[in-house]
C-alpha cells in the first residue's frame, strides 16, 4: 500500500430519491452538505440501481456483480449460506485498507467479517435472530432505557405509525439513528490507525420507513407550504390509466396504506413529504458532521468522497409514497455525488451509470487492480468527461407480496424505460423520456413503438443469460418463517417492545 493511498469515504442512504437534493433542483428540501458534496465534485444526473430493494441493491454494488451473478434476490440475508465473494471491502482491506462499516449493512454477516474489521449495526436486520443487541444501536438505546422507543421496523396496531403512517419518535434527538450513526463514524474517524488509509462505508438507515419527526428536532417542513410533484396526477386525476392492471388494483384497494403507500388525498401526501423531506435533512446533518471533521484534520483533500442511495422512493412522485410498484424512473434512479483527490469540480455529467460500477471506480482511485468477476466499470473516465456513459442500465426484481410482479426486469436507454414482468408477459411498461419524463403514458401497447420493444427486449434477454439462483423468494420465506419467534423478529417484525418480548423469553 503507497503511504500516499488515498483514503475512501464510501457514504449510503437508504431510499433516498434523486431529486430530492437541492443541488437537483428540488423546491423545498434543505441538503446544503450534499449540495456543498456536488459543487465540489461530479454529479452524475442518469445514476441507476440495479436492484429496487436493499438487499440485492447492496450485494451487487459491494460485489461489482449484476443480479443475474449474484443470484441474490431476497432480503432476508443476513444467515444466508453463500460463500464470500472478494468483495470490495475484502479487497481493499487485503490491499492495506482499515476497513469499517458503520449503520444499516442489510447484507449477509460472513461477507461483514469478511471485508470489515470495524463493524457497528443500527438496523435490527443486522443482529443475531436470538439476540437484538447484537444491533449495536438497539444495546444503545437498552442501555440508555429507551428501548421500548425503538420505532424503525414494524410498527403495531395503536401506534401511530402503524400502516407507514408519519409521526413524532418518542426518542429525542441525541439518541435518534441518524445522531448516533454520526457520533460512531466521528469516533471510527477520531481513533482510526493512521498508519493506513481508511475505507469507511457509512450506510445511514433512512429516509427509509417509518416516516417520523425527532422529539425535538426543528427539522421541520410545513405541509402547505410544499410544492408537491407534477406527476401526482397520475394518482389524483388519471387513477393510473394505461398501468398495468396489478398496479390499478393496488391503488384503489389500497387507498390511506399500503406498500407503497396511497395517499387519500393532496393533504395526505403532503404530511407524509414533509417527514420524508425533514428525514433527507437529518441525513445531510450527520454527513456535514463527518466531511467537516475530515475538513479540520486535514484529510478530505486525500479522501475519495463517494455519496448514493441502493434504491429510489417515489416521494410524491405519481401521487406515491414509499416503493415496490413495478420499477420506475423514482424507484430505478438514485443520486450518485464523487469527489476526489484532483477530480473535477462543480459538474455534472447526463451519462448512464449504474452502482454496480462503485467496485471498480474505488478500485481506480486507489490504483489498485479490479478483481476478474467484476461486471461494473469505473466511473473516472465519465466523470472527467472521456466516456459519455452506458448505452444501458438494468434493473431486477424477484421479490414482492404481489404475484405480478415475481420476476420484474427493467432497462433504461437514454430515451426509454422497459418494464417486463415474466409471469403477466402481456402487462408491461414501456415509457419515452423525450416526450414524458414523469413516465404517465404508457407505450406498451403502441404499434409505433414495437421496433422500440423489440430492441430493448433482445438486450435485456442478453444480459440475463442463465441467471444463477442463490437467494431469493423461495429463501427469504424459509428464513422468515425459522425465525418468526424469535425474539428479534419480536421485536422488529412483529412490534413487541422490548420489555414485552425480553420479559416473555
Amino acid at each position: 500500500m503507497r503511504r500516499t493511498s488515498p483514503n475512501i469515504l464510501w457514504l449510503m442512504s437508504d431510499q433516498h430519491h434523486a431529486g430530492c437534493l437541492g443541488v437537483a433542483g428540488h423546491p423545498d428540501v434543505r441538503t446544503p452538505h450534499l449540495d456543498r458534496l456536488a459543487q465540489e465534485g461530479v454529479r452524475f444526473t442518469r445514476a441507476f440501481c440495479n436492484s429496487p430493494i436493499c438487499g440485492p441493491s447492496r450485494v451487487s454494488m459491494i460485489t461489482g456483480q449484476y443480479v443475474r451473478t449474484t443470484g441474490i434476490t431476497g432480503n432476508a440475508l443476513f444467515e444466508a449460506d453463500v460463500p464470500a465473494p472478494r468483495t470490495v471491502a475484502s479487497h481493499l482491506r487485503h490491499a492495506g485498507y482499515q476497513t469499517a462499516l458503520i449503520g444499516k449493512a442489510h447484507m449477509l454477516r460472513r461477507w461483514d467479517i469478511a471485508g470489515f474489521e470495524h463493524r457497528r449495526y443500527c438496523d435490527l436486520c443486522d443482529a443475531d435472530a436470538d439476540d437484538p443487541r447484537t444491533c449495536h444501536y438497539f444495546d444503545y438505546l437498552v442501555r440508555h432505557h429507551l428501548a421500548d422507543d425503538y420505532d424503525l421496523g414494524y410498527l403495531p396496531p395503536g401506534h401511530p405509525g402503524h400502516g407507514w403512517a408519519p409521526f413524532v419518535s418518542r426518542i429525542p434527538n441525541r439518541h435518534s439513528v441518524e445522531h448516533w450513526t454520526g457520533d460512531e463514524a466521528l469516533a471510527f474517524l477520531q481513533h482510526r490507525d493512521r498508519g493506513r488509509p481508511f475505507f469507511l462505508h457509512l450506510a445511514l438507515q433512512r429516509p427509509h420507513i417509518p416516516l417520523l419527526q425527532g422529539l425535538d428536532h426543528p427539522n421541520f417542513y410545513d405541509p402547505n407550504a410544499l410544492a408537491p410533484p407534477a406527476s401526482r396526477v397520475d394518482l389524483f386525476d388519471r387513477r393510473f390509466m394505461g398501468k398495468p392492471a396489478f398496479q390499478r388494483r393496488h391503488i384503489h384497494s389500497n387507498l390511506g396504506t399500503g406498500y407503497p403507500y396511497v395517499p387519500c388525498d393532496e393533504n395526505d401526501l403532503r404530511r407524509n413529504l414533509s417527514h420524508y423531506l425533514a428525514l433527507v435533512t437529518v441525513i445531510d446533518e450527520q454527513i456535514g458532521r463527518v466531511l467537516d471533521q475530515l475538513r479540520q484534520t486535514g484529510e478530505l483533500d486525500n479522501t475519495v468522497v463517494l455519496y448514493t442511495a441502493d434504491h429510489g422512493d417515489f416521494a410524491g412522485d405519481h401521487g406515491l409514497m414509499l416503493k415496490n410498484l413495478g420499477i420506475y424512473e423514482s424507484i430505478h434512479r438514485v443520486p450518485l455525488l464523487l469527489r476526489y483527490p484532483g477530480g473535477p469540480r462543480g459538474v455534472t455529467r447526463e451519462g448512464l451509470v449504474e452502482l454496480v460500477d462503485l467496485y471498480p471506480t474505488f478500485c481506480d482511485l486507489a490504483d489498485l487492480p479490479t478483481p476478474g468477476g467484476v461486471e461494473g466499470r469505473s466511473l473516472r473516465p465519465v466523470a472527467e468527461g472521456h466516456d459519455s456513459g452506458k448505452d444501458v442500465a438494468f434493473c431486477e426484481w424477484d421479490f414482492t407480496s404481489h404475484p405480478e410482479q415475481r420476476r420484474v426486469a427493467a432497462i433504461r436507454d437514454v430515451r426509454f424505460r422497459m418494464v417486463v414482468y415474466e409471469d403477466a408477459p402481456d402487462d408491461g411498461e414501456l415509457y419515452d423520456h423525450q416526450a414524458d419524463p414523469d413516465e404517465l403514458v404508457n407505450l406498451w401497447s403502441d404499434p409505433h413503438r414495437a421496433d422500440v420493444r423489440r430492441r430493448l427486449s433482445t438486450a435485456l434477454v442478453e444480459h440475463r443469460g442463465q441467471q444463477a439462483r442463490r437467494w431469493g423468494l423461495e429463501e427469504d420465506r424459509a428464513e422468515l418463517a425459522r425465525t418468526a419467534g424469535s425474539l428479534t423478529a419480536r421485536i422488529h417484525r412483529r412490534g413487541e417492545t422490548w420489555s414485552q418480548a425480553s420479559r416473555q423469553g
